[in-house]
This record gives structure tokens, C-alpha cells and sequence, in this order.
């Protein structure tokens, strides 16, 4: 008898101490998930399938362990978002569970909030990840990303040039743009290619646990710190970091992030001893950093030690001759994670798609194409099957406003575009995060940033 899609496993938990096991999968299931367990790596091995969209891995398994059968499970499922339980509180087996491809790791014992809280994290920032650049291209001492755009082709030379030179680099743009996706092909293309590249979203966690992510902390440091924790700076101490949204980083984490840049030194939080890291830190905004300055919101002295080299990457409607290369990569990346045989534009619909402005830049043609895709009832797919899923068709060429014949700022974009989601969902938060690709904490920045209640 087969198994109903929408009743069969989504989380694989491997632990081999049946008490964890069964407290894992109460709470997975309160939470909406739907676990299976297994004792051993092997076991766990053979559980997964396609349907499987999370794992929670223990490090200590009896026979295969944890870090073998993660590796075993990336061969197999290379973006399955991955969290590592281990009974180890030491840095050495932290980086070597993130080396061999865990998304995240806790120390035993934990807070379970927390771990699903991480395990939610991992599954967003998989799911809104552009797929691997080809293995050729991996190898090559080159960009993976071609453009028929002079201005993206330009950005391409100065990002290999800037890889090498081992400098903080912040990476400007709007929401979309692929900021993340430009930040690993720098790591890729750095003499720190074979260490690890770690994300820190800003503002996906509470200033507490934002401070503690970055630096660490020490054991009872705060309320429910049972066991200390290496933090990013630490993990990513000859690789890279990459400070997501940097433009959110609360105010009293600014003077502890500018003495790490300036003296490389820093403390876990609750912590006496004085560490040292050797970090190479990316940091993306998609607002106007200039800005917050003058408004004193942003450290200027901390601005200028971010922006040793700015690269701009420029809006989709600011590159469209790339839209058709573009969607057919999308396209061929959604086949290969449904396993069907693809789909391609007819003439009407690569017109719209080429003629929409695109306000949600790459992540928005994206959603509109795995949307357009999901019930498409043959492998062509018509105009009728995108237009109704764009936000108003507008006219090629960037947005302008053409009652006063100025164009907007990248500010007035982000402002129309957010606004828009926001009121076309009827003021839902949560639906506004999912369409945009953003974090719901995101959503309120910036409702106080656009002053929209």
C-alpha cells in the first residue's frame, strides 16, 4: 500500500538514546512536523527518501557516526538542511560537523525551542538559496555567473579582484538581488575557498541571541545557557562570514562588531578570556548605510570600517537581456528538485516575463516560476500562466515616475514593492515574509522604517 504524500515523514530524527528520540519526535509533532526515527546511521540512511525535508543528526551514533553518516547524506541530498546534536562542547567538533555539511550544531543538553527555532532557519535559508554552481565551474579560478549586461560583467571583474584581496567587502542592492549567492562566489573565488562560509541574518534573531551567535557565550551567561557555545566568529575564524542585512544590527552590537574588525579580538558574552579571530567578513545592506549614518542610527566610524569595497549588484530590471538565460536556469533547477521533465516559455509568456520590472528582483521571478509551474497542465507554459501571478504589469525598462520624469531611488522601490505585498495580503505579516523571501522580524523593520501600520 502506498503512503499518502501529505501523511508521510517530512523530519528523519538519528539518535541512538531512545529517550531523546522519543522527546525529539513529541515535540516535531507538536510543531506540525511529521518525524520518523531511527538508532543508527544506517538506519537513518534508509529512512531517507525525497520527502524528507529536514534531519536531525546526533553526533555520538554507535557504528557509523554522525559526521559519516552526514556525509552520507550529502552525497545523496546536498541542500537537505541538516542539525547536528553532539554531547561535545568544544569548538574542534563544532567546525568539523559544519565542515562536513551541518547546517547548524547544539551541545546536549539543549533547549528544544531553540533547536527547532534552527531547524526552521536552516529549511528557509535552503529553500531560498540558489542552486550549486556546475562542478566545472566550481573548479575554474572564475565567476560561475555569465551576463550579457556591461554593468554585471563589470561587477563580475571587480568581485574576482576583490575575492583575492582578502578585504571586507560590503555588498549593496536591493531585497533579491542574490547578495547571498554573490557573497559565496567571493568566498569561492578567495584564498579561503576550502574553509568555512557561515550566514548570520541580522535580524532573524533578538538582539540576546543575536550577540551570542556571533561571540559565543560562557555556561549560565544568561537564563537557559546550560553549556557554553562557540559562537560564528569563532566557527568561521579562517573562512568567511557573511553578515546578512547588516543595516539591522542593533545599536548595542555596533561597538562590539567594530572592535572585531579594528583588533580582531573579542569575548564570548559572560565570558573573561579574550579571543582571536582571523575572519573575513562579507556584510550585505538593502538599505542606503550612507543614510542611517546621517540619521545616527548606524556607527559612521563602523560604516567606513564595512565599506572598504562597496559592489553594488545591480537590479534585475537593470539587466534584462539576462531574463531569458535566467528563467530557463530556474526553470531546470525546479525539474531537477521535482524530478519532472521541465518546462519552457511560449513567445507570450517570455514577453511578460521580459516585460515585468521585477520589484522582487531574482528572488521574485523565482516564486513566480515555481508558482506558474506547480499546476502547469503541459511543459509549455502560456502568458495566461504568469501574468496573474505578477504584481501589475508595468512597462519595460526601470520603474520611473512618470508624472514628475525622475527615476525612483532604490528606497522608493523597496518602499512600493513592500507596501504592495503588504497591502495586496491584507496586512498579513507572515504571507507578506513568504512572498517577499524575507524573515517576518524583517517585515516589522520595515513597517517602522516606511512608517506603514
Amino acid at each position: 500500500m502506498s503512503v499518502n504524500p501529505a501523511n508521510a515523514p517530512n523530519l528523519l530524527i538519528v539518535d541512538d538514546d531512545e529517550t531523546i528520540q522519543r522527546l525529539l519526535v513529541m515535540a516535531a509533532q507538536d510543531l506540525g512536523w511529521r518525524p520518523v526515527a531511527a538508532g543508527s546511521g544506517q538506519e537513518g540512511l534508509d529512512k531517507l527518501d525525497a520527502g524528507i525535508e529536514a534531519v536531525i543528526l546526533d553526533h555520538g551514533l554507535p557504528g557509523m557516526n554522525g559526521i559519516q553518516t552526514l556525509l552520507r547524506i550529502r552525497e545523496r541530498l546536498p541542500t537537505l538542511p541538516v542539525i547536528m546534536l553532539t554531547g561535545l562542547n568544544d569548538a574542534e567538533t563544532a567546525v568539523q560537523a559544519l565542515r562536513s555539511g551541518a547546517d547548524d550544531y547544539l551541545t546536549k543538553p539543549f533547549e528544544l525551542k531553540r533547536l527547532f527555532d534552527l531547524l526552521r532557519q536552516a529549511r528557509i535559508a535552503r529553500k531560498e538559496a540558489p542552486a550549486e554552481a556546475p562542478l566545472a565551474a566550481k573548479r575554474a579560478g572564475k565567476a560561475a555567473l555569465d551576463s550579457n549586461n556591461p554593468q554585471l560583467r563589470q561587477l563580475l571583474g571587480h568581485m574576482a579582484k576583490a575575492a583575492r584581496i582578502d578585504s571586507t567587502i560590503l555588498l549593496t542592492g536591493e531585497s533579491g538581488t542574490g547578495k547571498t549567492y554573490f557573497a559565496r562566489e567571493i568566498h569561492r573565488l578567495s584564498e579561503r575557498a576550502s574553509e568555512e562560509f557561515i550566514t548570520v541574518s541580522c535580524p532573524a534573531l533578538p538582539r540576546e541571541l543575536l550577540e551570542s551567535e556571533l561571540f559565543g557565550h560562557e555556561r549560565g551567561a544568561f537564563t537557559g545557557a546550560t553549556s557554553s557555545r562557540v559562537g560564528r566568529f569563532e566557527q568561521a575564524t579562517k573562512g568567511t562570514l557573511f553578515l546578512d542585512e547588516i543595516g539591522d544590527l542593533p545599536s548595542e552590537l555596533q561597538p562590539k562588531l567594530l572592535t572585531v574588525l579594528q583588533d580582531r579580538e573579542f569575548f564570548r558574552v559572560g565570558g573573561s578570556k579574550m579571543l582571536q579571530t582571523n575572519t573575513r567578513v562579507i556584510a550585505a545592506t538593502n538599505v542606503d548605510l550612507r543614510s542611517r549614518v546621517e540619521e545616527g542610527k548606524f556607527r559612521e566610524d563602523l560604516y567606513y570600517r564595512l565599506n572598504i569595497i562597496e559592489l553594488r549588484i545591480p537590479a534585475l530590471r537593470e539587466r534584462k537581456e539576462d531574463i531569458p538565460a535566467l528563467t530557463r536556469t530556474i526553470l531546470d533547477q525546479i525539474a531537477a528538485r521535482r524530478g519532472a521533465d521541465g518546462w519552457q516559455l511560449s513567445p507570450g509568456a517570455a514577453e511578460a516575463v521580459v516585460s515585468f520590472d521585477w520589484p522582487g528582483n531574482v528572488r521574485q521571478l523565482e516564486n513566480v516560476l515555481e508558482r506558474a509551474t506547480a499546476f502547469a497542465e503541459k511543459s509549455q507554459l502560456q502568458a495566461d500562466d504568469v501574468l496573474h501571478l505578477l504584481e501589475g504589469r508595468r512597462d519595460a525598462g526601470p520603474v520611473g515616475n512618470k508624472a514628475s520624469g525622475r527615476g525612483l531611488t532604490l528606497q522608493e522601490v523597496e518602499r512600493d514593492a513592500f507596501i504592495q505585498t503588504y497591502l495586496r495580503t491584507g496586512k498579513n505579516k507572515a504571507k507578506t515574509a513568504r512572498e517577499l523571501g524575507i524573515s517576518e522580524r524583517s517585515v516589522y523593520n520595515l513597517l517602522g522604517r516606511h512608517g506603514v501600520k
